[in-house]
């Protein structure tokens, strides 16, 4: 029996015949007043072979494969929270303001892209038709999302460093950072994502 207490419960294995490119590969944080919380994260895998579906079929032959693995888990501090190479931080900068943190690691040496994104880039080409049937999607896995849910509504949301491709934006008390994978592999200076709201 798996208990609820255990830090990641692996959710399923889907596919996203009708959603956003960016669902692909994304984490999503839920932050309490306390600062601990909820998360969950999304990435590609290249299964080695076919699920039940396939292997049940006649007929058919199917040309591309690629899974989306979602796990979800909770945390009890944010500043102890790392995925991969990614880190986290929080705290309260007085006057009642709360503050987040989150640095993401650029270059070759960065473990989360390939944590994430474990496809060369013809790889998430060929598989971008598995998860959408309109064939509109050229290539899957090309950015991350980083979402977070503050306790209360967004202050200031910025990004510092050289970060091409970057999307920071925010509705209500939810923030969201768009980063291109090219640009996490490309050498340079850690993206490093800053959130504050009124505690």
């Amino acid at each position: 029996m798996v208990r609820p207490s255990i830090a990641f419960l692996i959710a399923s294995s889907l596919t996203l015949a009708a959603c956003d490119e960016t669902d692909a590969v994304a984490v999503r944080i839920r932050l309490r007043d306390d600062l601990s919380g909820t998360v969950r994260t999304s990435g590609l895998q290249l299964p080695s072979s076919g699920g039940p579906v396939q292997q049940a079929s006649q007929g058919v032959t199917w040309e591309n494969r690629v899974a989306v693995l979602c796990v979800t888990g909770s945390f009890p501090e944010f500043s102890k929270l790392k995925i991969a190479d990614i880190s986290f931080s929080a705290g309260e900068g007085g006057d009642g303001i709360g503050f987040a943190r989150v640095v993401l690691p650029r270059g070759e040496a960065a473990r989360w892209p390939k944590a994430f994104v474990p496809l060369s880039p013809e790889e998430r080409k060929s598989v971008a038709s598995a998860l959408d049937p309109t064939e509109k999607t050229e290539s899957v896995g090309d950015t991350i999302k980083i979402e977070i849910e503050l306790p209360s509504a967004v202050v200031g949301n910025g990004v510092i460093g050289k970060t091409r491709g970057t999307k920071a934006t925010a509705e209500g008390t939810v923030a969201t950072l768009i980063v291109p994978i090219n640009t996490a592999t490309t050498p340079g200076d850690p993206i490093v994502w800053h959130l504050t709201w009124q505690r």
